[in-house]
């Protein structure tokens, strides 16, 4: 009987001492995934001020337009305004494509579950975010084509031609997915007190 108490004991506290040695190599990735959270956080900052930059661009130019004041968008300074969009969109891009490459490097660490939860609908975030940037490139696209024709003269109801595009209705759907998803990864945060 008293062996059986012992080998009980012994059982017990080798059990314990596991679970105790696995707890602390989930800690030690805990550091890594704060670090690769914290950068994936800036990038997704990074990405949101840069299309701030572009709205205001875009209101800039909306505003000129209906103005009739084609010098901002004709010529060298049209040249010069699509230049600065794609410089914009390229940013936003480059931004995005890193923040997910730094979720993704939560998701290959070890335990760090909670931080795999925030990371995953991270990434879901920075997918539809993607999509949003197609379909503001071919906005753009068709946007500079119409103010160039503007420019030469056309009469052109571009405030019409914006909101009733089909891009339109895909960047307002896949900018409020990313919103969603973006308030749910922070809600995750929050509940699980996931540090950066």
């Amino acid at each position: 009987m008293r062996k059986a108490v012992v080998v009980i004991i012994i059982t017990a506290l080798s059990l314990s001492m596991l679970a105790f040695v696995a707890g602390c190599g989930g800690d030690a990735n805990k550091d890594d995934a704060k670090e690769f959270m914290t950068a994936g956080d800036k990038y997704m900052s990074d990405a949101k001020l840069k299309g701030e930059e572009l709205e205001n661009l875009q209101t800039e130019l909306g505003s000129a337009a209906i103005s009739g004041d084609m010098s901002a968008i004709s010529g060298e300074a049209g040249q010069a305004m699509q230049e600065e969009v794609d410089g914009i969109l390229d940013g936003i891009d480059s931004d995005l494509e890193a923040a997910k490459a730094e979720y993704e490097k939560i998701l290959a660490l070890e335990g760090v579950q909670d931080y795999k939860d925030y990371a995953s609908k991270r990434i879901e975030a920075v997918e539809a975010y993607t999509e949003q940037q197609v379909n503001i490139r071919q906005l753009v696209g068709s946007l500079i084509d119409a103010l160039a024709a503007m420019a030469q003269g056309q009469d052109i109801d571009i405030i019409s031609m914006f909101m009733e595009s089909e891009e339109y209705e895909k960047i307002e759907e896949y900018g409020s997915l990313g919103d969603k998803l973006v308030k749910e990864a922070d809600q995750i945060k929050l509940d699980k007190k996931l540090e950066s």
